[in-house]
């Protein structure tokens, strides 16, 4: 969006027209009406329109844009909004729209762009509306209500994207949002940028859903920002939260264009600069995943200021043998999930990953499995301020790891090991706990190193131990190298 549209949006909805058809207008909470021919002022309360003293040239907004955005049934030059109801197009749950707001979305983007207004109402969206650049969706929170039904063998098939999805790189559409809408649709994937750039998704609440709530496909600069999830998706591929590749190749990912199933473009195009921040996951219905980082590519991702629990393999996975660069996972809360963050086995190609400020606990003993934290191939690696408690096999493994940096850690409960580098690492940890682990506190596997100072260990059964010379068959056993405080100064 750019900056005269997001101030725009702060401003309230209004309506003009004569006094005598201010009845045909909702009067929905702080909305205006301005009555053209009198002057006269009217304030929604949810219910009715009141009276105001104030007359129509004194209708400003704190925001300070003063300017009036106007409910009209087209784009004027005074104001970018656009109300479906204007348009004929009825929330009313029954009625099938989705053709409707296509062909308003395509009036919209030869407009020029602008805000298109859903008010409250269930929207059954049968075929893929497709968003423009400098376009913004506008929902009036968990009351507007997107619903996309789909023939028997349809199901799946994305319930908005951009136009442009089936274009190369970066060029569908782009500076395109959708804001305050509840997606409650249990036959259709949900929003699906495609291609797109620019894009931001804000105060998005997921309900039922058949495969992910947001799946952003071969998209760069997506930001996600306010996302709260009450159920995965209802088919066997049903993280809440995806991001996607479409890979050479690839047969998913795809929209509901009329009869005709409509693949995105499958050139390999990264998805890169992607941000989910200020976000809760809380399937019902257990989803296999929270997120899910899907296929090879994915670059400069961060999850950060956020909440995951109830998943039945991992709060955040990456696909085994999935390539990777700059991961950054802040601020976040896994609990109780069987795994925390589980980034799939690859043996190089990885780079760049960032662990700060994360708890992963899971206190279900019949849940906890396999590792708390799990990662590979990555070239650079820093975790800070970690804490993983539950039964886990290990609390925390890694593989194939090179210039791993670890400070402020907590590793507890595990039934084997705290902290287990099980094959060729090179680490340096500091200042952490290992504690209450069945076996040992620090493993060094076939071709690793540690270095370690200023970590106390607390119920575990042997405090550091190195892989076994007798089994190991793929290099020399792992080192150890030990300091009272802290690393020497290089």
């Amino acid at each position: 969006m750019n900056d005269d549209m997001t101030a725009k949006l702060e401003a309230k909805l209004v309506a003009r027209d004569r006094e005598a058809n201010k009845g045909e207008y909702e009067p929905y909470a702080d909305a205006i009406f301005i009555a053209t021919d009198t002057g006269r002022v009217f304030d929604g309360n949810g219910s009715e329109w009141v009276r105001a003293t104030r007359k129509y040239e004194t209708v400003a907004f704190e925001s300070g844009v003063g300017d009036v955005l106007d409910v009209v049934h087209g784009r004027t030059a005074e104001t970018p909004v656009w109300n479906v109801e204007a348009h004929g197009i009825d929330g009313d749950g029954t009625t099938e729209v989705g053709g409707d707001v296509h062909d308003l979305l395509e009036t919209v983007d030869e407009a020029g762009g602008g805000v298109v207004y859903f008010p409250p109402g269930r929207y059954l969206l049968e075929r893929t509306p497709l968003i423009g650049d400098d376009t913004l969706l506008l929902g009036a929170g968990r009351s507007t209500v997107f619903e996309g039904p789909r023939p028997d063998g349809d199901e799946g098939r994305a319930l908005f994207s951009n136009r442009g999805y089936d274009e190369t790189g970066y060029d569908g559409a782009s500076n395109w949002g959708i804001r305050n809408v509840r997606i409650d649709a249990p036959e259709a994937n949900g929003v699906l940028p495609a291609h797109a750039a620019n894009v931001r998704l804000e105060n998005i609440y997921g309900d039922r859903i058949y495969y992910h709530h947001i799946d952003i496909v071969s998209s760069k600069n997506v930001v996600v920002d306010g996302y709260w999830a009450t159920r995965g998706g209802e088919h066997e591929i049903d993280a809440p939260f995806q991001l996607d590749n479409q890979n050479e190749g690839t047969e998913a990912n795809g929209i509901q264009d009329g009869d005709r199933y409509a693949r995105v473009e499958d050139d390999g195009t990264p998805t890169r600069n992607c941000t989910l921040t200020n976000f809760e996951i809380d399937p019902e219905n257990g989803a296999e995943y929270g997120v899910h980082i899907h296929r090879d590519g994915n670059e400069s991702i961060t999850i950060e200021d956020g909440y995951i629990t109830g998943c039945r393999d991992s709060a955040i996975r990456a696909d085994t043998g999935g390539l990777l660069e700059d991961l950054t996972v802040d601020g976040v809360s896994c609990i109780d999930n069987a795994r925390g963050i589980s980034l799939g086995h690859i043996e190089s190609g990885r780079r760049e990953l960032t662990i700060s400020n994360v708890t992963i606990r899971t206190d279900d003993e019949g849940l906890a499995a396999g590792s708390g934290l799990y990662a590979s191939g990555f070239d650079g690696a820093e975790l800070s301020n970690l804490s993983v408690d539950g039964a886990f096999t290990n609390a925390i493994l890694f593989d194939d790891m090179d210039d791993l940096k670890m400070s402020n850690v907590t590793a507890s409960g595990a039934d084997n090991q705290a902290f287990r580098f099980r094959e060729n690492v090179d680490v340096t940890l500091t200042t952490a706990r290992a504690a209450d682990c069945g076996t040992v506190g620090i493993y060094a596997g076939p071709d690793s190193s540690v270095a370690y100072g200023g970590v106390a260990f607390d119920g575990v059964g042997t405090r550091t131990a190195t892989g076994d010379p007798d089994d190991d068959t793929d290099g020399d056993v792992g080192e150890f190298r030990a300091w009272t405080t802290s690393p020497p100064s290089s």
